[in-house]
């Protein structure tokens, strides 16, 4: 299916999504910041990147500007718990394919992923 890089501070939302995603057949990789993430995605170029707007330090828009400033090309989805008006448009313009409110629908978060991937290939 492809290895998924999962960037959230909360380490019950991370296990959460790297269960649900390792049960569809994807692989994980967790980071719990936003500077660990450009590290790992330096080191290997994940399929996808599933990312938290709020989080100490780099923040998941910042994250997005800087992970497509450096040529990463695959689909990333921004998830929010707390999303204003225009942080869809925000997380778009910071280089996000999709904008998912938290709590998400299991079912939906993988099929928006999918999608993604799948327009990739």
């Amino acid at each position: 299916m492809g290895r998924v890089l999962l960037v959230d501070d909360d380490p019950e939302i991370a296990q959460f999504l790297s269960t649900l995603l390792e049960l569809e057949g994807f692989a994980t990789e967790q980071a719990t910041r936003g500077e660990e993430a450009l590290a790992a995605c330096a080191a290997e170029a994940p399929d996808a990147v599933l990312v938290d707007v709020a989080m100490p330090g780099l923040d998941g828009l910042d994250l997005c500007r800087r992970l497509r400033a450096a040529g990463l090309s695959c689909p990333i989805l921004v998830v929010s718990a707390r999303p204003s008006p225009d942080l869809p448009s925000r997380a778009t313009a910071a280089g996000a394919d999709e904008f998912v409110r938290k709590p998400f629908d299991n079912a939906d978060l993988i099929a928006r992923l999918r999608r993604q991937l799948a327009a990739r290939a």
